[in-house]
């Protein structure tokens, strides 16, 4: 079976590549520049540009690629890094994904020969804020977040135009990831080692996680699942209050949990005001039915399982 991968360099993609090539997948790389080699495929979503004769040959396309919602790395969220959702940044998130999916309902209408399998990242963000309210694929949005807009309006919809051409769809809704080398565990593991680990406000709203064992994991069980279609929630069974999920971070690093409740403010603040909202604040209740129903294997069910991710 021959898989095409976008955003094949990215932090997912790198991981997810590498697990496809052992499953015994001819994996090909979609590249933005000149092919060098025999498994890459050209593709501009600016240019609006791509090898079609390499694209009908896949049998599926994985597509991870697009402008990150977050900084790569702690530093991004300096003011003036150039990671903070300014307009610029707003806009290449936007349009970065925006691009590429026109690209690929335009490249899947002038063709008779096609990839029948389509999985494309997306996001929890499409949610928007449910405070306690357990959320499914099936729970309606609630609107009015840049991120909600985004993974509505970008990324997902305009991909209901490849369903139309009998394409299998999945759109994998991840969660905040967890795994060495991504900024969220940077995060969350620095704070620990400084001792500071405390509540944002309340601490009340919601943390949907996942590691990025099971994220890649996830990827392959919906390519090779025919009952997978459409939204699928890629989140741990445990979702947790923010309060606990850091307690027990503080507590698979040896470290203390007590420290004063940092305001709300001062966190929109240190990152930005809407970012801030976004990645700390929004509180979202997430469960993974699909994947349960179909007997998807996490291998870190709950956030003590993921302890390797935060201890060197």
């Amino acid at each position: 079976m021959k898989i095409g991968v976008t955003g094949a360099s990215g932090f997912i993609g790198r991981k997810l590549t590498k697990k496809l090539t052992e499953s015994g997948y001819e994996v090909k790389k979609f590249v933005r520049r000149e092919v060098l080699n025999e498994d890459e495929i050209y593709w501009s979503p600016l240019k609006q540009e791509i090898d079609i004769e390499q694209f009908k040959n896949l049998d599926a396309v994985i597509h991870l690629a697009g402008e990150s919602i977050a900084p790569k790395d702690i530093f991004g969220f300096l003011p003036f890094a150039g990671g903070r959702w300014n307009k610029e940044r707003k806009s290449r998130i936007y349009w970065s994904r925006k691009w590429a999916a026109d690209l690929f309902v335009d490249t899947y209408a002038n063709l008779d020969k096609f990839p029948k399998i389509f999985i494309s990242a997306s996001g929890i963000g499409i949610y928007g804020e449910h405070g306690d309210e357990v959320i499914t694929e099936k729970t309606q949005y609630n609107r009015g977040s840049f991120e909600q807009l985004v993974v509505e309006e970008a990324w997902e919809d305009p991909l209901l135009e490849i369903k139309k051409h009998g394409v299998r769809v999945v759109n994998a809704r991840k969660g905040i990831i967890l795994g060495k080398g991504n900024v969220a565990t940077d995060i969350f593991t620095l704070v620990s080692k400084l001792n500071i680990s405390s509540p944002i406000g309340k601490g009340n709203q919601y943390f949907s996680w996942i590691s990025i064992e099971d994220v890649v994991n996830a990827y392959i069980f919906c390519l090779e699942n025919k009952n997978l279609e459409g939204p699928i929630n890629f989140v741990s069974p445990e979702p947790l209050k923010q309060k606990d999920f850091s307690r027990i971070i503080a507590k698979i690093m040896n470290k203390k949990y007590f420290f004063p409740p940092l305001p709300p403010i001062l966190m929109k603040i240190a990152i930005g005001w809407e970012l801030g909202e976004s990645l700390g604040l929004t509180s979202m209740r997430i469960i993974p039915e699909k994947l349960l129903k179909e007997n998807f294997n996490f291998e870190c069910q709950t956030l003590e399982m993921c302890k390797e991710e935060f201890v060197d």
